[in-house]
């Protein structure tokens, strides 16, 4: 084998999971056909989920001291254009104020990581630069996968290396144990596998529902024109068009999204007049860059591995963009399967692991491109009324209107902590399902719940600190009760040590823990959702342990599962 693990596709998702598996002593080969990592945005909203993930790795601080000035408040606000009437605002904390934030709002927002709103230009390099600190680790752009085969014992790539200052053009065949496919909607590996999307495709919207335009543009004038306080997200109503202007650094650099009319192709006149009536405001621009997308889709591939080979991110579901989800979504897809892939290079799973992941992550993908439906419905839909552009009290009457709605809306898409906290595997073959109702799956409320398949409940330590921060790189054994592990549990942890490899134990007898959990002993997995718990180390334990790996007896069809 040249590799563990070949990785398709060298953005976030293909960046992220290789950072993780490099840490976790895994060899990956990540490929690319990009020269480099990407110069036009696109992802620009980083998921409180999203942000653990990347403290898991320890890169949280790095990402969020990037993107927006410090000071820069994020908020999301509609207007007739940014020059004109602001009919709407959702405030938001800047990244200064934002864990301090959490803090304050842990009844809404249980998490040491709120949200951070950051560009894709911006997280990938430090995702790269993660990835290549492990020295088993190798990231190759200009590269590109042109055939994948696979047998019993691996995958063999076939990979086209461009000629580079650095290398001469070359044909290579990768072998690797293990391949998966990061490389976006138009997947090559997801096509090579036979695999199709299902869902909904081509969805018409008045806004978020057909061919986009996007633009991304240097303009810092906008600042100076236009008298409304900054924001992150310009939603612009003329009577027109509509756009969606996304500040990438608060210094005057833009991403700009208008949906093009039937038939239109645009050109850089089009797209000068569709920039200068989003502004408002007659200002000099530069634009830097632009790419077409298609808005409207509510796609989930029909499978998401076969045999040795597996998907991931937009590879594996593609999301009309509100709500900011088909990124975050990709990085909890390899979150799932970083440990996943460990465990079965490493040898020690068992042989439902690897069919786990699209048990688990399947779901999630349908229930997270459901909620992206929703919000662009929300927001696509809505008809704004002609006298909202009147310079009147009619006009005024009309905007207060609109505005009251578009403030029920942003509620809506951008205070979801139930979407990003939420994500529960309580039907996976690796949990012992608990008796009892789940708490509900709900967009804008979050139930902390310590049942088993639930991503564990964050809690404030009475040191200040996370207990994120003492759970381990494997599972971890979490003891709430006051007299911690004793000498009779001794057996029954030392079992599971030889069936987790570096399993950490974790005593906290502090009571807002033992509150939370529910129980005297909790197994966490690697990717901080809930294997078990209980009051005693007992066979039940035991039983979860080997579970938790995918060592399940296998069933005979139509058997029960147990």
């Amino acid at each position: 084998m040249d590799c563990d693990v070949v990785i398709v596709g060298g953005g976030p998702v293909g960046l992220f999971l290789a950072a993780e598996l490099g840490q976790r002593g895994i060899s990956v080969e990540v490929f690319d056909a990009k020269a480099g990592t990407s110069t036009h945005p696109a992802a620009n909203a980083n998921s409180a989920r999203t942000m653990e993930h990347f403290r898991r790795i320890g890169i949280s601080s790095t990402i969020r001291a990037m993107g927006l000035p410090p000071d820069y408040a994020p908020d999301v606000a509609y207007f007739t254009s940014m020059a004109g009437h602001e009919l709407a605002r959702l405030h938001q904390p800047a990244s200064q104020d934002a864990v301090e934030w959490a803090r304050a709002h842990s009844f809404t927002w249980a998490t040491p990581e709120p949200p951070h709103r950051c560009s894709q230009l911006y997280v990938e390099p430090v995702l790269l630069q993660a990835a290549r600190r492990n020295a088993t680790c190798r990231v190759h752009f200009a590269a590109r996968v042109v055939d994948i085969s696979q047998n019993d014992d691996g995958v063999t790539a076939t990979v086209e290396l461009d000629a580079t200052p650095a290398r001469a053009a070359e044909t290579r065949l990768v072998k690797a144990r293990y391949l998966i496919g990061c490389d976006g909607p138009r997947s090559f590996v997801r096509k090579s596998l036979g695999v199709r999307y299902d869902g909904v495709a081509g969805e018409k919207r008045e806004f978020m529902g057909g061919q986009m335009d996007a633009v991304y543009f240097y303009a810092p004038d906008i600042y100076r024109v236009s008298p409304h306080a900054p924001a992150w997200q310009y939603w612009t109503f003329s009577a027109r068009q509509r756009a969606l202007i996304i500040a990438v650094d608060g210094k005057g650099h833009f991403i700009m999204n208008v949906q093009m009319r039937d038939g239109e192709v645009p050109d850089e006149d089009s797209v000068r007049r569709r920039i200068s009536e989003a502004i408002g405001a007659d200002i000099t621009f530069e634009i830097k860059s632009s790419s077409t997308w298609t808005a409207g889709f509510t796609l989930v591939a029909e499978r998401f591995s076969v045999g040795r080979v597996f998907l991931a991110g937009d590879a594996a579901h593609l999301f009309t963009p509100t709500g900011g989800l088909g990124y975050n979504t990709g990085i909890d897809d390899a979150a799932n399967l970083a440990w996943k892939l460990e465990a079965m290079v490493k040898g020690w799973s068992g042989h439902a692991l690897g069919a786990s992941y699209e048990a688990e992550r399947r779901p999630a993908a349908l229930r997270n491109t459901a909620f992206a439906r929703g919000f662009a419905d929300s927001i696509g839909h809505v008809q704004v009324p002609h006298e909202a552009y009147a310079p009147d009290a009619a006009g005024d009457a009309a905007r207060a209107a609109v505005g009251d709605y578009l403030t029920f809306h942003a509620t809506t898409e951008f205070v979801i902590p139930g979407v990003h906290l939420g994500t529960r595997y309580e039907s996976s073959p690796l949990i012992s399902a608990e008796e009892g109702s789940a708490p509900p799956d709900s967009a804008n409320l979050y139930v902390p719940s310590a049942r088993a398949g639930h991503r564990a409940p964050h809690v404030w330590l009475a040191s200040g600190n996370s207990l994120y921060d003492l759970l381990g790189q494997g599972f971890t054994l979490l003891c709430t009760a006051p007299g911690g592990i004793d000498s009779t549990h001794n057996g029954a942890v030392r079992r599971a040590a030889a069936t987790l490899p570096q399993l950490a134990i974790v005593e906290v007898s502090e009571p807002a823990v033992a509150d939370l959990y529910k129980a005297a002993f909790v197994l966490i997995r690697p990717d901080q959702h809930i294997a078990w718990r209980g009051d005693a180390l007992d066979s039940g334990f035991e039983a979860a342990v080997l579970r938790s790996t995918g060592h399940v007896p296998e069933r005979k069809p139509g058997a029960p599962r147990l």
